[in-house]
């Protein structure tokens, strides 16, 4: 028996986690981890019961639980693409054996929201060494700026501010040819 397994002790309707010591004709020698601290008991009779199965979130991205969140008491009946948001269509049907399973489980026993990449995005400029150019954001909308390192060569500092970690729909917004050109590099 393993160390907090749960157990029915002399009857007590509560899951108790207790420690097995010894085992003998007329009782069972336990120790009980109580709420305060631990004892040593005998009881008559320990009953093991299997821990309740919590089923586990599942990680959709943020428009599938917007999505989800729009749904009344009849729930999910079908993907009808008439009444299915097309994003959340398109990423069903991406790898759709696994992904209805997990909306469906999304709907029934709640979701964690993926967390979105992030990248930052360095614009080149061949003639200025001494410059670094990129995308930044600021009150929610995105520019382009730049760090002059005077005598040294530039450092890559910049990339850990937060304010320079875009996600790739941030970039699209309005410098979509950054992100073509493949100017954006995931965060590490």
């Amino acid at each position: 028996m393993k160390q907090n397994d749960f157990y029915e002790v002399n009857g007590c309707t509560e899951f108790i986690p207790v420690t097995i010591n010894e085992r003998y004709n007329d009782g069972v020698d336990v120790t009980i981890h109580g709420p305060i601290r631990p004892f040593r008991t005998t009881v008559e009779q320990v009953y093991q019961f299997q821990k309740p199965h919590e089923p586990q979130k599942v990680v959709v991205p943020k428009f599938v639980a917007e999505w989800i969140d729009t749904l009344d008491e009849h729930g999910l009946f079908g993907l009808n693409y008439d009444v299915v948001d097309e994003s959340v269509w398109n990423w069903v049907y991406k790898n759709y054996d696994c992904n209805v399973k997990k909306l469906h489980l999304a709907y029934l026993y709640g979701y964690e929201i993926e967390r979105e990449k992030l990248y930052t995005v360095e614009i080149p400029d061949p003639n200025r060494p001494d410059t670094v150019t990129f995308l930044y954001k600021e009150n929610g909308k995105v520019f382009i700026g730049s760090d002059i390192f005077l005598d040294e060569v530039p450092n890559y500092k910049w990339k850990k501010e937060p304010e320079n970690q875009l996600t790739e729909a941030e970039i699209k917004q309005d410098f979509e040819w950054a992100w073509d050109a493949k100017f954006a590099k995931e965060v590490e």
